[in-house]
C-alpha cells in the first residue's frame, strides 16, 4: 500500500495535477484526442497521456504511453475507491498511481515495460500560445523557441558528424587489422619457405665456397623477418588504439545510464561481469546498493531555511549534505559541508527533471540527482565545492566525525 506523496514529490504531484490529470474529460472531442496521440508520435519514450477509458465504466481510465518507437496503451481500473493496472488495486487515486511510476519502472507491473512516466502531454500545451493575446509577445516567444531550434539542430549536427566521423574510424581500424592478419599470415608462410629452401642453398654454397651467396640469402631472411615483426607491431598498436576508442564509448554510455538512475546490477548484466572480475572502474560494490541516499527521508528536511541547515550540519565531515527547499520559488536547495563550512548550492526543478546549474545534466528526480553526485564531485558546478555528497544528515556519519 502506498502512502501520501514524499516530500520531494510534493511539486512533482501539483505539477502532474496539472498536467495529465485533467487531460482529456468527457467534453473534449475525440478531435483533440486525436491530435494528442498524434504528436506521442513525435515524442521520446516515456512520453505519456491519461484519458477516460472507452469502456465507460465510472472511474476507468487509459495510459497512452511511448515505448520503444511505439504507443502502449493500458488500461487503469477503478474499483472499491482504488487505482491500479490489475489485481490488488492499491493507489487512492490516478494522481498517486502516475507519481509512484514516475520514479518507478512500469516493469514492475509488466518486465517489457522497463520506461518511467516522464513527460506528461496535455490538451493545454495545444492552447497555450493561442491563449496569449499580445502579438509581439507571441512573437517574441517565436524567436527564442527558433534560436533554441537551431542551438539544438546545430548540437545535432556536430554529435552526427562526431558519431559519423568515430563509425568510420571504427570501421577503418577494424579493416587495417583484418589486413595486418592476412599480411602476416603471408610473410609467415614466405618465411617458413624461405627456411626450409634456404638450408639446401646455404649446404651447397658451403660446399662450392660461396659465402657472398650464403650472406646474401642470410640478409634477406633477417629483412623479411624483421619486416613481418614491423608489421605485427604495427597491428598490436592498432588493436591498443580501438580498444581505448571503443572503451571510451563503452564509458560515454555508462555515464549517460548512471545519470538516468540505472543501477549498478543492471549495468552489470548488461557488461556480463562479475564481483570477482569486474573492472574497478565502473564497479560499484553490492554494498552501495544498501546506501543510505536511496532513502530520502535520510537527506531531504521540508521546513528549513538556510541558517538552520547550517546549524543541522555543524560540526558533521565534508560531505555531509542535506536538501531542502529553496526560498527560490519552484526550486531545492542542497545545503553540503565543504572544507569544514556549509555551502548552498540551488538545484533547478523543471518539468522533465531537477539539475544544478551550468552544465546542466537532467535527472528525473532528486533521488537521482543524488545517487549520481554521491560518486561524482559538485566541483563541476563550483569551484569552491569539490566535494561529494557523501553522508546524508540523517544517516549515520562516519566514526571519525564527532
Amino acid at each position: 500500500v502506498f502512502g501520501p506523496p514524499s516530500p520531494c514529490g510534493r511539486l512533482l504531484v501539483s505539477k502532474l495535477k496539472e498536467s495529465f490529470f485533467a487531460l482529456v474529460s468527457p467534453s473534449t472531442g475525440w478531435a483533440v484526442i486525436w491530435g494528442l496521440l498524434e504528436e506521442i508520435h513525435f515524442m521520446p519514450d516515456g512520453t505519456f497521456l491519461v484519458r477516460d477509458a472507452s469502456t465507460k465504466m465510472q472511474g476507468d481510465y487509459t495510459l497512452t504511453l511511448r515505448k520503444g518507437g511505439n504507443n502502449k496503451l493500458i488500461k487503469i481500473y477503478h474499483r472499491d475507491g482504488k487505482y491500479g493496472f490489475s489485481d490488488p488495486l492499491t493507489f487512492n487515486s490516478v494522481v498517486e498511481l502516475i507519481n509512484h511510476y514516475h520514479h518507478e519502472s512500469l516493469a514492475q507491473y509488466n518486465p517489457k515495460l522497463d520506461v518511467k512516466l516522464t513527460y506528461p502531454v496535455s490538451r493545454y500545451q495545444r492552447d497555450q500560445l493561442v491563449k496569449e493575446d499580445n502579438i509581439d509577445a507571441v512573437g517574441k516567444k517565436l524567436q527564442e523557441y527558433h534560436s533554441q531550434y537551431q542551438e539544438k539542430s546545430k548540437e545535432y549536427d556536430r554529435l552526427y558528424e562526431e558519431y559519423t566521423r568515430t563509425s568510420q574510424e571504427i570501421q577503418m581500424k577494424r579493416t587495417a587489422i583484418e589486413a595486418f592478419n592476412e599480411t602476416i599470415k603471408i610473410f609467415e608462410e614466405q618465411c617458413h619457405t624461405q627456411e626450409q629452401h634456404s638450408k639446401e642453398y646455404i649446404e651447397r654454397f658451403r660446399r662450392e665456397g660461396n659465402e657472398k651467396e650464403i650472406e646474401r640469402i642470410m640478409m634477406n631472411y633477417d629483412k623479411l623477418k624483421s619486416r613481418m615483426g614491423e608489421i605485427h607491431d604495427s597491428k598490436m598498436r592498432l588493436e591498443q588504439d580501438l580498444k581505448k576508442q571503443l572503451r571510451k564509448i563503452r564509458d560515454q554510455h555508462l555515464v549517460w545510464l548512471n545519470h538516468k538512475g540505472v543501477r549498478q546490477k543492471r549495468l552489470n548484466a548488461w557488461l556480463g561481469i562479475k564481483n570477482e572480475d569486474a573492472d574497478e572502474n565502473y564497479f560499484i560494490n553490492e554494498e552501495d546498493e544498501n546506501l543510505p541516499h536511496y532513502d530520502e527521508k535520510t537527506w531531504f528536511v521540508e521546513d528549513i531555511n538556510r541558517v538552520q541547515a547550517e546549524d543541522l550540519l555543524y560540526g558533521k565531515p565534508d560531505g555531509a549534505f542535506l536538501i531542502r527547499e529553496s526560498s527560490k520559488k519552484g526550486c531545492y536547495a542542497c545545503s553540503v559541508v565543504a572544507d569544514g563550512e556549509v555551502k548552498h548550492c540551488v538545484i533547478y526543478s523543471t518539468a522533465r527533471g531537477c539539475a544544478f546549474a551550468e552544465p546542466y545534466n537532467l535527472y528525473s528526480s532528486l533521488i537521482e540527482l543524488v545517487l549520481h553526485y554521491q560518486q561524482t564531485s559538485l566541483v563541476q558546478h563550483n569551484g569552491s565545492l569539490n566535494v561529494r555528497l557523501a553522508y546524508p544528515v540523517y544517516a549515520q556519519m562516519p566514526s571519525l566525525c564527532r
